[in-house]
């Protein structure tokens, strides 16, 4: 008995002599923080001390959860590794034939390759080139080449009544002004009038509706659907109170290949460039002259972008980019879940059963536990003097999809904190770096799903996450 404090002292010396201390290898204690979320919700917590090289809190830490826009970091790191960083996308103009005597004899040929930031401006800015070239007429067709991409341009799982917004436009190989166009309804009529619906002259598109006024006793219950018809032509049915201003609606275009080719063809007459023939889509990539090309931001720019913003067109784009450039053939989202799930097992990421169905997190069939996010986290801290992947990552309290999350924008988190989000309904996951107040990284990943306040569905129902996140990151702060 008597020597068990010596032993203790031993022990208590050897640490201090290595420059560890007790306090360094204790483990956050999650399970009592779970309690401040709403009931039902499920949580996984894993944080690891890089420095260290040790697990500091593991809650759930291996089981299967929707990762959300988490998935990025995947999508983030295999581009990196199969790409480069002078890795652009490219839209050229390319012909079959020869431009002689203000004709251009032979198809004119429009290859896209997945540009997510390619604009309607760019577009018209190629097309000028041949105005500038000498071109008059086109003696041809119209070919558009966007052979890079296969199968579908949305992946499995993505939610059906989410179809027709933005946030889930198809990342095609043509994707002209992120594949998004807007109307604005005018809804400052009496009760049973009709809504006006108008589309502003740039959108080759066609909107109509049956939408109508309600009357104060019916406008509560009122909704608005969007029913898509073929050739991008989009029927607004249902009800809504009146409004005294017009408001715009945003729609995801549906077909963007006929979308590419009704803009191009509008471009043509605006530049004066006479175009009679058809518009051919052919399944592989066509050969021809190169007349012109535009190129994208490089890699590191657009990467920044889809993980401050959490831009899904970008992360699904090089998601199929990676496995165009790595297979040497059209990529489809299937094979852009091979793609990333083989670049990254050479690096030693261990996937075991978990799924990737997509690049950007949208889909519901996503499902991954947080010890493997944690384990990409990890190979980014080793790696990032090469990588360079960190000061892409929003800020706690600064910038991207964090600059206003409640609860890491108070010291010692505010500034200290980057991480990448993921939300979808009932989902808020991060994934990212922190300083502890030793100065030593820690990398995290939280992951929450079945998140519900039931009715409370105001700006209060964030309240318990604010404090379940501000108490786990303020006690790995102080681990």
């Amino acid at each position: 008995m008597t020597r068990l404090p010596l032993i203790s002292t031993l022990f208590r010396t050897l640490f201090i002599s290595f420059g560890l201390s007790f306090n360094a290898v204790a483990e956050v204690n999650v399970a009592p923080l779970v309690a401040n979320l709403p009931e039902g919700a499920s949580t996984a917590v894993i944080a690891k001390n890089i420095d260290q090289n040790k697990i500091v809190a593991d809650y759930n830490g291996s089981t299967f959860m929707l990762p959300a826009s988490t998935q990025k970091v995947f999508t983030a790191v295999a581009a990196k590794l199969a790409l480069g960083d002078e890795f652009k996308f490219d839209t050229a103009l390319l012909t079959n034939g020869k431009i002689q005597n203000g004709d251009l004899d032979g198809n004119l040929i429009v290859r896209f390759t997945g540009d997510p930031d390619l604009t309607s401006g760019q577009l018209y800015d190629l097309l000028a080139e041949l105005k500038k070239q000498g071109v008059n007429k086109i003696n041809g067709d119209l070919v558009l080449d966007t052979s890079v991409f296969s199968s579908h341009d949305r992946g499995l799982g993505w939610i059906w009544n989410d179809l027709t917004m933005c946030f889930n436009s198809p990342p095609s190989a043509a994707n002209i002004d992120n594949n998004c166009f807007y109307a604005e309804l005018d809804a400052n009529q009496a009760p049973g009038e009709t809504v006006k619906i108008n589309v502003p002259a740039q959108f080759p598109i066609q909107v109509f509706g049956q939408v109508y006024i309600a009357d104060s006793n019916e406008a509560p219950y009122c909704q608005l659907d969007v029913v898509v018809h073929d050739n991008n032509r989009y029927q607004v049915k249902g009800c809504l109170a009146r409004q005294t201003k017009p408001f715009g609606l945003s729609f995801a275009v549906q077909d963007p290949d006929a979308y590419a080719a009704a803009i191009i063809q509008r471009q043509l007459k605006r530049l004066g460039i006479e175009f009679n023939g058809k518009v051919l889509q052919p399944q592989k990539m066509q050969q021809g002259q190169l007349l012109v090309q535009h190129f994208s931001k490089p890699l590191p720019d657009l990467l920044k972008k889809m993980m401050k913003k959490s831009d899904n067109q970008i992360a699904d784009s090089l998601f199929r980019a990676v496995a165009y450039h790595y297979y040497k053939r059209p990529a489809s989202f299937q094979l852009g879940t091979l793609a990333v799930k083989s670049i990254l097992q050479k690096q030693g990421i261990k996937f075991g059963n978990s799924i990737l169905a997509d690049g950007s997190g949208l889909s519901r069939h996503n499902l991954v536990a947080p010890k493997t996010m944690l384990s990409v986290l990890e190979y980014i801290a080793r790696n990032e003097d090469k990588l360079h992947l960190m000061e892409t990552f929003p800020i706690a309290g600064v910038d991207g999809t964090i600059s206003g999350r409640g609860g890491l924008i108070n010291p010692p988190l505010v500034k200290n904190v980057i991480a990448k989000t993921g939300s979808l309904k009932g989902v808020y996951n991060l994934a990212g770096f922190m300083n502890n107040a030793r100065g030593e990284k820690v990398a995290f990943v939280q992951f929450i799903n079945g998140y519900s306040t039931g009715e409370l569905e105001s700006k209060t129902k964030r309240g318990p996450l604010v404090q379940f996140e501000s108490a786990l990151y303020n006690a790995l702060y102080k681990d």
